[in-house]
């Protein structure tokens, strides 16, 4: 009799279990592809390779300018006196130790700086996912990064990506 009360019970919570599964619509979406074809995302994008492209081009003009001291140090080293030899070499370690800490700080600034746009544009793309769940009666959407597979009627990447493009006209890197 237990027993059968346990298996009656087990049914019913299964069927309640799969009941609620049958109801729920779920989605997935790109947000790599979003970010990368959007108009505000591809902005974003572009705003960083530009920053990125100047960071670039000082730091090889800074190197260049470094190697060419170090040739003009190595060059010296028969004239000049054993102590002002080493005197320009302590300077040369200086700055490039000097521009080592900068190149470093510059990165971690860029990085920060994406990051941190990325992050404003999900703030912004946030709501626009709300409300097409809300008016599709979509109960959970996932990220396509985390899926092992879903058929491609679920996956409203284009969708969203149409309505970000309607609604967020510009995406400006503060």
């Amino acid at each position: 009799l237990l027993m059968k009360k346990k298996l009656i019970i087990f049914f019913v919570l299964f069927f309640q279990f799969n009941f609620a599964i049958a109801n729920t619509k779920i989605a997935f979406i790109d947000m790599n592809k979003v970010i990368s074809n959007s108009k505000p995302g591809s902005s974003i994008m572009k705003q960083l390779s530009d920053i990125n492209s100047v960071n670039l081009s000082k730091f090889e003009s800074e190197t260049k300018k470094l190697k060419e001291q170090e040739a003009k140090i190595v060059a010296q080293k028969n004239i000049l006196s054993e102590a002002d030899f080493q005197n320009n070499i302590k300077k040369l370690k200086l700055e490039i130790n000097s521009y080592n800490v900068n190149r470093d700080k510059i990165n971690n600034n860029f990085n920060k700086l994406r990051i941190d746009s990325i992050n404003k544009l999900l703030k912004l793309i946030n709501p626009i996912l709300i409300n097409y769940s809300e008016d599709n009666s979509i109960s959970l959407i996932l990220k396509k990064k985390d899926l092992v597979i879903g058929t491609s009627e679920l996956d409203i990447t284009d969708k969203i990506i149409e309505i970000i493009n309607k609604d967020i006209k510009q995406f400006k890197i503060q």
